[in-house]
């Protein structure tokens, strides 16, 4: 159903080509009548444009229903370049944990540095924090330093509104009510800590752990974990991967080197390993390289793939267009021409709806001067809503949609806006 807020574009429109003005003479009305019918052609159309066009600004949900200065809870802008770094790799610093719950991470000044106690205060002059908020009215349910500030830091979401903590070499899960239900310390060989991943369901929790063979190469060993306990109940080892994506049965990844001569170097080869183990033994890859759908994702120029829910996967990422994948086969493609889609997906755990970024074609990745945020209602099969991203953001860009799809945020370095989306 269209926004009511084009009730009047409407009204304009009928009474100005309904209208037929003063009295004149026969000369005078025969030259004001072709103004007119230029004037009417003119307005229809622009009033067509207005109406359907579905990336208008007429939408209902454009006003935030919340708008916090994250300053206010101790954020801390990045200075130094480790700063800038740690901000990049900080994982989810948006995330709902419930339909009403709100984390924000972020970091902040500690008052007190010194010496750091394993497992206690953290020493770092900046720490590593979370902010557990109301998502409609911003008052805060709670909030917790975890640990010092590193390239290690992430909150993930899970199932029951419960989310994983990795601080560093720590590794926690908490309830929504932030009492502690496991934990575990990371000891791994060198400075590459694991990596965790948790499904759009919150159902099923992942880790990644990376290192170089001198025979093999680059190896990934992918264990999945219990997220009561974070006990490892079954493990694969794979070639080596940075970005990969996962349901609550599937990983898919894409690695770092194919050594497959049929595979372009810059086209997106996607492997698979299902936890079923129902996948072939010698050649994972997701689509055989000589199906349709191999060859329609090495044309895209996508450079990355998110699971929507176990059944629907979306590859995007720097290029003009949304492919959804539903169950491996059936491809429906979006195209936006004008626009280039980022990598970044966000999807509801309903797996109803998800989120991304774009921005305009002619624009260059380096120097973006204009970015949109949207959301995509699979059932509606287009998009809901859509805004501008304003300011810019310049150290952290971040966003969310809730597990029913009912409210969207959006991290802008320290501003944090949310929307309700209808």
């Amino acid at each position: 159903m269209r926004s009511n807020c084009m009730l009047p574009v409407v009204a304009l429109c009928l009474s100005f080509t309904a209208s037929d003005g003063c009295t004149m003479g026969s000369s005078s009305r025969s030259k004001l009548s072709s103004m007119k019918r230029s004037f009417r052609i003119a307005l229809i159309s622009c009033c067509l444009v207005l109406l359907w066009n579905p990336l208008g600004s007429c939408n209902e949900g454009a006003q935030p229903i919340l708008s916090l200065d994250l300053r206010t809870f101790g954020y801390l802008r990045p200075i130094a370049a480790r700063d800038f770094r740690a901000y990049d790799f900080l994982q989810d610093s948006v995330a709902f944990l419930d339909d009403g719950t709100l984390a924000v991470s972020f970091y902040c000044k500690n008052d007190h540095p010194g010496l750091s106690r394993r497992g206690g205060t953290p020493g770092s002059e900046v720490v590593f924090h979370s902010v557990l908020l109301d998502a409609t009215n911003g008052s805060v349910r709670g909030q917790r330093t975890w640990g010092n500030a590193g390239n290690w830091n992430a909150l993930l979401p899970l199932e029951n509104g419960s989310f994983l903590i990795q601080d560093n070499e720590w590794v926690k899960i908490y309830s929504v009510k932030l009492k502690e239900i496991a934990s575990k310390q990371l000891e791994v060989p060198g400075d590459l800590w694991p990596r965790f991943s948790a499904s759009p369901s919150g159902h099923s929790l992942y880790e990644f752990q990376d290192w170089y063979d001198t025979h093999r190469g680059w190896l990934t060993r992918i264990d999945v974990l219990d997220p009561a306990t974070l006990l490892t109940k079954q493990s694969k080892l794979t070639p080596g991967h940075q970005h990969e994506t996962v349901s609550d049965n599937q990983v898919v990844y894409s690695p770092t080197v194919s050594k497959d001569s049929r595979i372009r170097p810059d086209a997106l080869h996607l492997f698979v390993f299902r936890t079923d183990d129902s996948g072939p033994v010698k050649r994972p890859e997701l689509f055989d390289q000589n199906s349709s759908t191999a060859k329609l994702l090495a044309k895209s120029g996508c450079e990355s793939a998110t699971f929507i829910s176990n059944a629907v996967l979306v590859i995007s990422g720097d290029c003009p267009s949304l492919m959804l994948i539903r169950s491996g086969e059936d491809v429906a493609e979006i195209n936006s021409s004008e626009y280039r889609i980022g990598g970044q997906i966000r999807p509801s755990s309903d797996g109803e709806r998800f989120a991304f970024s774009r921005t305009r074609m002619k624009e260059r990745p380096s120097r973006i001067t204009y970015l949109e945020l949207c959301v995509y209602d699979l059932a509606a099969r287009r998009i809901i809503f859509t805004t501008t991203v304003i300011p810019l953001p310049q150290h952290k860009f971040a966003f969310a949609i809730s597990p029913n799809g009912s409210f969207l945020a959006l991290q802008i370095d320290g501003l944090l806006r949310v929307w309700r989306l209808a």
